[in-house]
């Protein structure tokens, strides 16, 4: 194994024109505030792009003209969490947003989407589903669109009703038409209070209406291309088996995603006709998982984005799937993600990264073959400031090969590959996986002088069923020995110095930090953990209670970490709150107070335990930032924590 990473790292620096000795240091501010331009789309003319344009610390909606370059701000969204936005025409933008909010009738906080629409004609937006009638108060999002008549200028928009004529008081997810400028919806279609999900076409011919009753576990898909009333689907499950995605391009079949035997476990595009019939796998790449689709705003399904360390495409039209391979490989080495395109896919707006610079923001124009040049996310961090990004893979101590992401200090040579400190980070979800892309917080800590490790345990998304579902019931054990294996397989090649290893990690990765300091304490010279979960029956206990206990959800999560009622399973043991006394690297938190998805008590909790044990630990709470540090200060306020906590433990200069 030595000579393969340690051999693949020199000769890839030896290939490297930029490698140099003394690489520029940029402001941590430069990693920690948020990119300059995020969530980009084109528009269907392709002659736009939109964004959220960062300046001075502060966020507005903007377009770009591809022919001239010219930026126009249109709408200030600062303080707002802006999750995407989208073109619903040529002149409408979408914009999904979300905020923490009380729901009625729940306990705690929920993350509460809705979506605003802004004229660019007029420049003035629109919350849509304003002042609606009927709306039942208790849901946590009013923003999903499933669908846009552009001919009328409305958004297709499902909403739980409760009606004056609904005797039963249980509110029903119907399908409401909503107009663009004004906001205002009207009913259109009704559905069930066991309705989850509609597809239409963009008249409303309903293609599917999707139910899951929790009570029952009675999972059904109707249709309105059906011969009959009746459902064209059923099942009785424990959850909803189907994660129907969209529709085929000539209506026949709705398209879904599935780990089935037919492809040998890896996640691939299923069909289920009309008849109810089902079909597949489809556009199936073998030894790969499909990750994303691409769909039009109707959810017509056009390609297949497959996962990897660098994404792979696939799409229907054959002429479009060779020009966007030939783009692919003009980069060859690095990671091109399409971003957006225009109605008719002659343009393609790509995001590129290649190890030797931050990410640049391109278009493809297909008919002249011409790459148009937009802007870089970054533009205070220069080519020679980052770290050339590896994947690579080392054994598990059972065998099991497990795959990372490796990122070199800026500007190494050769000669300089040997006891460097290391951050090992991993992942969030945990069904998840680290690719080869500008990672902010990797890249800053590989242009401090660290090596950064990024182990894709087993559990991780990816990599087919057989390596998800073998972390399933593995928290605090096989997932946490690939993770300790790949600091012990750096060690070995050399590349590392034992004495001077950090782990920092962020929710499952919060956990993961914790637990590699609670059960491998002399592995680790400091942990880092942000909105981590610590106490595992609590955070089984608060989705019950957030949720029932009978939701699909806490079903999920026990499967995924293992039931609290089980004989055999004893999730105190493997919770780090409980093993407080055994960590000796200090140990610093750091939580959101918005945070809905791992909530601020379960580092409150730690903070407590490490206390009462004596160790040392240090509590960092971010007021009004979320689970995904969506603030551009307390990003900043973050990265510093970090990276003041690092230098002092194992510093890299």
């Amino acid at each position: 194994m030595r000579a393969f990473i340690l051999g693949l790292v020199i000769l890839l620096l030896g290939q490297s024109a930029l490698a140099q000795s003394d690489a520029p240091h940029p402001a941590l501010e430069a990693y920690g505030e948020l990119p300059r331009v995020r969530h980009m789309a084109m528009s269907p003319d392709g002659e736009t792009v939109a964004f959220v344009y960062r300046q001075n610390g502060s966020d507005v909606i903007a377009t770009l003209d591809i022919a001239t370059k010219a930026i126009t701000p249109r709408l200030s969204v600062d303080n707002i969490a802006t999750r995407n936005i989208w073109f619903a025409d040529g002149k409408h933008l979408i914009l999904s947003v979300s905020d923490t909010k009380d729901l009625y009738g729940y306990k705690g906080s929920f993350e509460y989407s809705e979506s605003f629409s802004l004229n660019l004609d007029t420049n003035k937006s629109q919350q849509l589903l304003r002042a609606t009638r009927d709306i039942y108060p208790a849901q946590a999002g009013l923003g999903k669109i499933v669908g846009v008549d552009s001919e009328a200028g409305q958004a297709l928009m499902p909403a739980y009703m409760l009606r004056q004529s609904n005797r039963s008081g249980i509110p029903e997810f119907d399908l409401l038409k909503v107009d663009l400028d004004s906001g205002f919806g009207k009913g259109f279609k009704s559905g069930t209070p066991y309705t989850i999900d509609w597809f239409v076409d963009p008249k409303g011919t309903v293609l599917a209406r999707e139910e899951y009753n929790n009570s029952t576990n009675m999972y059904r898909i109707y249709s309105d291309l059906s011969d009959g009333r009746g459902p064209i689907y059923e099942e009785q499950a424990s959850r909803p088996p189907f994660n129907l995605i969209g529709v085929k391009p000539d209506r026949s079949a709705l398209i879904f995603v599935s780990d089935a035997d037919e492809n040998e476990g890896f996640d691939a595009m299923f069909e289920l006709g009309m008849d109810g019939e089902i079909t597949g796998p489809v556009l199936a790449r073998e030894g790969s998982d499909m990750e994303s689709v691409f769909r039009d705003k109707n959810r017509i399904v056009e390609g297949i984005r497959y996962a990897g360390p660098s994404p792979s495409y696939f799409f229907y039209d054959e002429a479009l799937n060779k020009d966007v391979q030939a783009l692919v490989d003009r980069f060859e080495g690095g990671s091109v993600e399409i971003v957006s395109h225009s109605r008719d896919w002659n343009r393609i707006l790509v995001s590129v990264f290649n190890s030797y610079g931050v990410n640049k923001y391109v278009v493809l124009d297909r008919k002249s073959g011409e790459l148009i040049g937009l802007m870089d996310d970054r533009d205070e961090i220069p080519v020679e400031a980052v770290g050339q990004v590896l994947a690579i893979s080392y054994p598990a101590r059972d065998g099991l090969n497990i795959p990372a992401i490796l990122t070199l200090p800026a500007g190494v040579s050769s000669a300089d590959l040997a006891n460097l400190p290391m951050v090992v980070m991993p992942h969030g979800g945990p069904a998840a996986y680290d690719a080869v892309t500008f990672d902010w917080m990797a890249q800053y800590f590989a242009n401090r002088g660290y090596l950064v490790l990024q182990p894709n345990f087993r559990g991780s998304d990816g990599y087919g069923r057989e390596f998800l579902h073998a972390g399933h019931g593995e928290w605090g054990a096989k997932m946490q020995d690939d993770v300790s294996d790949g600091v012990a397989a750096m060690i070995a090649e050399g590349l590392v110095d034992p004495a001077r290893v950090c782990i920092v990690g962020a929710s499952y990765g919060g956990y993961s930090a914790l637990a590699g300091g609670a059960f491998t304490p002399d592995l680790y010279k400091c942990v880092v953990a942000v909105a981590p979960v610590s106490d595992l029956p609590r955070m089984i206990s608060d989705e019950a209670s957030n949720y029932g206990s009978r939701h699909w959800a806490v079903d999920y999560w026990k499967e995924l970490i293992g039931d609290p009622k089980s004989p055999t399973v004893n999730l105190d043991a493997i919770s780090p709150a409980n093993s407080a006394a055994a960590f000796k690297a200090p140990v610093l938190l750091i939580h959101g107070n918005k945070d809905t998805v791992v909530p601020i008590s379960q580092s409150e909790g730690m903070q407590r335990a490490l206390e009462k044990a004596g160790k040392s630990v240090k509590f960092i709470r971010l007021d009004g930032e979320d689970h995904w540090l969506s603030e551009g200060a307390t990003r900043i306020e973050t990265l510093r924590a970090m990276a003041d906590f690092v230098e002092a433990n194992i510093g890299a200069r």
